[in-house]
């Protein structure tokens, strides 16, 4: 049998397409701030917004008599006919963000118009007004929400920890904060300010402020008929994946399209992204989601082709030797004296790797490590795997693709400089962190990123553990690691933070972290195809064979493939 819902259930059902978790009320709250022309905005959080979440601003208000009005579904100030739908220049225009917060908690609204003498405040419980009335409160409007999902506590028990929300909550601030750069935020958490980001005069001092000035930053700018696209492209070093920021005439959302755009290049698009798109309000539809994290271009294939080729040329310029004025030349951290190209082999590969070899049960598609018996040719089935290093004869020779030759006493042996460097690597640094990781206070301290503050205050005690120091706003120490060569400190430190986010088993993130950083520091390694003395090629197996696992290299690739020399005879029929 059919029948209707209760008004009670229908307005909690609905308030779950709007708000997913503490970070959906923080993105409709600070959105209302922005069209009500704010110029600060203050979060005040407790457990993550679980418990309490305040969002305070100094924009227009609502004026008293209209505070009821703000907690009813379908009411709103943006919008007056159904033709403003199609040219939509305001954030927030349906109605729900207010209403849908007021169904799943406790809320309270003050707030002031400017040119009034007292404001108003407004009180409900999942969405029933308790207390409505005048009260004397400063210009602006407080929005202060506790217990969420108190009356929902299905939906409650899907939030993940607090520190887990909090991050969601810093990372919608930062993007606001990224596009709205003549907006004051700040955040405050459990009584202690955690992030400010003050108004900026430029995009690009924005961007310094979220990525640092270590870090090399693109940019590219294209225009077509009505519609422009500009990219901006930091490559982290050590990421495998692709992160975009994507703003749509002030927007913050998610869009395939922009995705697959910079994807589709020839060139690997690793690393964080922003995309800023401008277009007239009605070519574009922003009535398709309920968080409105999604919208629908009426010429989807124009704006794939700008996004297209903003970023080709972006890579144009990346793997180019010439260096443009729209490209940002990073402050290389050196350790020590950087290594004679020339030198020695030994001299010129002490630099950071992971210490920890991947079992082969652990393994998974970005940290995969073969064994012996899968990528390298034994001949014969009861050769041992330490075959061949024992009895080498001589140093042939490369390849014209780079790769060594040498001729043991039992076979040939074929080797990948660049992957049997990697392995080198590798397990040299294994040391550093077999025991007690030792701190090396840096001589000069470096300027952490505004946007990295908060993360650091989260996760300062496993930084600390891992060896990182700071002062609050310098990064003052690093891990003491055999010869980092030109590892950045934040780097290093960037790299840290997302290992500890992304392995939540307290037993497996050292690891996960040595492991990020061993990546970051693989491109140190010797590349393929460049020249050899015979005292070089040498050193290098000399060092390889003394590897715990010296067939593969820490990503899964072969070192060494061996033909034995009765296998040779079969082939030449001899």
């Amino acid at each position: 049998m059919i029948k209707r819902l209760d008004h009670d259930i229908a307005m909690r059902i609905a308030a779950g397409e709007v708000i997913e978790k503490p970070s959906s009320v923080v993105k409709e709250l600070i959105e209302n701030s922005i069209d009500a022309s704010a110029a600060n905005i203050t979060l005040y959080i407790e457990q993550g917004g679980k418990t309490s979440l305040v969002v305070e601003d100094d924009g227009t208000g609502i004026a008293q008599g209209e505070l009821h009005l703000a907690l009813e579904r379908y009411a709103t100030s943006k919008i007056d006919s159904i033709d403003d739908l199609e040219k939509i220049s305001t954030l927030g225009y349906r109605g729900e963000a207010l209403a849908s917060i007021a169904a799943v908690s406790r809320m309270e609204i003050r707030s002031r118009q400017g040119n009034s003498d007292s404001g108003g405040l407004i009180r409900c419980e999942g969405g029933t007004v308790t207390i409505c009335t005048e009260n004397p409160c400063q210009a602006g409007t407080r929005v202060q929400v506790e217990d969420l999902f108190f009356n929902l506590p299905a939906r409650r028990k899907f939030l993940k920890t607090a520190s887990a929300e909090l991050r969601r909550i810093i990372q919608i601030v930062n993007d606001y904060a990224l596009i709205h750069h003549e907006i004051t935020f700040r955040v405050h958490s459990d009584g202690k300010k955690i992030l400010e980001h003050i108004s900026a005069d430029s995009m690009d001092e924005v961007l310094s402020r979220r990525w640092g000035n270590e870090t090399r930053k693109y940019f590219s700018e294209t225009s077509a008929s009505s519609c422009r696209v500009m990219l901006w492209w930091n490559p982290i070093p050590d990421s495998r994946r692709v992160i975009t920021t994507i703003f749509v005439n002030g927007r913050r959302i998610q869009d395939s399209t922009v995705k697959a755009a910079i994807c589709s290049g020839d060139c690997a698009a690793h690393g964080e992204w922003v995309v800023i798109i401008d277009m007239p309000p009605e070519q574009l539809d922003v009535n398709i989601h309920p968080t409105k994290e999604e919208v629908r271009f009426r010429r989807s294939q124009e704006v794939f082709k700008l996004v297209y080729d903003s970023s080709q040329s972006i890579f144009a310029r990346r793997f180019s030797s010439e260096k443009t004025g729209a490209d940002i030349e990073p402050n290389i951290f050196q350790a020590g004296t950087e290594p004679n190209i020339r030198s020695n082999f030994s001299d010129r590969s002490q630099y950071l790797l992971s210490p920890y070899p991947w079992k082969k049960e652990d393994r998974t598609s970005e940290s995969r490590v073969a064994s012996s018996e899968e990528h390298v040719f034994f001949p014969s089935e009861t050769q041992e795997p330490g075959y061949g290093f024992e009895n080498r004869k001589n140093y042939i020779g490369q390849t014209s693709k780079g790769f060594l030759i040498f001729d043991f006493t039992d076979g040939v042996a074929i080797i990948d400089p660049h992957a049997a460097h990697e392995r080198i690597l590798f397990e040299e640094i294994s040391e550093s962190f077999s025991d007690n990781v030792v701190t090396q206070n840096l001589a000069v301290p470096v300027e952490i990123p505004g946007a990295l503050l908060p993360e650091i205050a989260l996760d300062r005690e496993d930084l600390n553990r891992l060896g990182f120091r700071d002062d609050g706003a310098h990064l003052t120490g690093v891990p003491l690691l055999q010869g980092k060569g030109r590892l950045s400190p934040l780097d290093m430190l960037r790299s840290a933070i997302r290992g500890i986010e992304t392995e939540h088993d307290p037993s497996k993130r050292d690891r996960e972290v040595w492991w990020r950083l061993a990546r970051l520091a693989c491109r140190d390694a010797v590349k393929l195809g460049q020249r050899f003395e015979k005292e070089e090629a040498e050193a290098l197996l000399e060092r390889l064979e003394h590897c715990r696992v010296p067939y593969t290299c820490p990503h899964g690739r072969p070192t060494i493939f061996i033909m034995d020399n009765k296998k040779l005879e079969e082939w030449f029929e001899r």
